[in-house]
């Protein structure tokens, strides 16, 4: 790939969030709605802007660019109120069924973050995210895949 001078001057980052404590949430649509509200809200307000997804059952990858906050000051706000809103809503699923569980056992572990410097280490995340899914056996063709950047069936705006 060809890249203008400069692509990379806005820092670009690429984030690994896993959740545990409630197996296969993220690609259901109520867990995918909440997820896309925050990150398109986020966008509304150019506090950052997302380049890429995927969503797999138990794992989010992000690409985001800084805007109007530097990454540290976004991410632990995004991550904390991203988690707070999900675990209300699997709480409320809960007792819907009539569990008397809790919700305190969905935490994002680990995570990971990785500030992209280069086009090598850009199309590297971009391909991992691409293929991911194929090498889980979640998909056949990366293509047929729903939640990514490719089909968007969570709804996330793209910049």
């Amino acid at each position: 790939m060809n890249y203008l001078p400069g692509a990379f001057d806005v820092p670009l980052w690429y984030i690994v969030m896993h959740l545990k404590g409630a197996s296969g949430i993220l690609t259901q649509k109520r867990y995918c709605d909440v997820l896309a509200h925050r990150l398109n809200q986020d966008q509304a307000n150019r506090l950052i802007s997302v380049d890429d997804y995927l969503l797999l059952p138990d794992t989010l990858h992000l690409m985001v660019q800084e805007e109007a906050l530097k990454f540290d000051v976004w991410w632990p706000a995004f991550r904390d109120q991203l988690l707070e809103e999900l675990k209300e809503l699997y709480l409320a699923g809960l007792k819907a069924g009539g569990a008397s569980e809790s919700a305190d056992s969905l935490v994002w572990e680990p995570v990971s973050y990785e500030l992209i410097t280069s086009p090598e280490a850009f199309e590297h995340r971009v391909n991992e995210m691409l293929f991911l899914p194929v090498r889980k056996g979640l998909a056949s063709d990366p293509e047929y895949y729903p939640y990514n950047s490719v089909n968007n069936k969570a709804g996330i705006d793209l910049q």
